[in-house]
């Protein structure tokens, strides 16, 4: 059993590395884009928001946005699960808490929640985190390990709807993410500043540019879009 293992870990040493560098690269990104203040991913902004809503409206500062991620995530996998009904899709489990874990150790460790205040430092940081984003789901993807549970939820709903493009039911995903952080952003920010908290321009930007940047890497690292 232990050489077995030990077999495995040797063949598929590249594709560990992949994983675990995307994992660290996707929670830089995220941390990036919140830097920014000019908007973060679809569902970032969910837990993003969902994080300031129980802090300022509650003063539940203990939780993290690392462990609203995880949980955020794991409903989607249960929906998931409920219509797959296959225990395959337990294995989400792991990409959802290393990406929990990733985003955490940056912001708890290195980012500490700081924001730039500067426009040019502003967009400097939303650029680059909007490349670092796609590119640490891409290395996931790369490794060909347990899937992101977006990935999983797209294809049930592309099964559900029977739909031909599977880009919309994509756009919807994002767009309900981003329609769920607003709600957080107004109950939490609107009577203080008048904003949405995490979501702005960027949040919708991002929405369009991370299918298209996404393909690049693909492109860049020789994936098959079926993988």
């Amino acid at each position: 059993m232990i050489s077995s293992i030990s077999t495995y870990m040797k063949v598929n040493k590249i594709n560990f590395l992949f994983y675990l560098m995307g994992f660290i690269v996707l929670g830089l990104g995220v941390n990036l884009l919140k830097a920014s203040n000019l908007g973060t991913g679809a569902w970032d902004t969910v837990t993003i928001n969902w994080r300031d809503y129980l802090s300022i409206n509650y003063g539940i500062s203990w939780v993290t946005i690392g462990m609203l991620s995880f949980l955020v995530s794991f409903i989607l996998m249960i929906i998931v699960i409920s219509y797959r009904r296959k225990p395959r899709y337990l294995l989400m489990l792991i990409p959802i808490l290393l990406v929990a874990v990733s985003i955490d150790f940056w912001n708890l460790i290195v980012f500490k929640d700081r924001q730039a205040i500067e426009m040019i430092y502003r967009i400097i940081l939303f650029i680059t985190g909007a490349i670092s984003l796609p590119l640490g789901l891409a290395l996931v993807v790369k490794s060909s390990f347990p899937a992101f549970v977006f990935d999983e939820l797209m294809l049930m709903f592309v099964d559900v709807f029977h739909a031909k493009k599977i880009t919309y039911v994509r756009l919807g995903i994002e767009f309900t993410g981003i329609f769920i952080g607003s709600i957080f952003g107004y109950l939490t920010f609107y009577h203080l500043d008048g904003s949405l908290g995490a979501v702005n321009i960027g949040s919708f930007l991002l929405a369009f540019t991370l299918a298209p940047i996404m393909s690049f890497y693909y492109r860049v690292f020789k994936i098959k879009k079926s993988n």
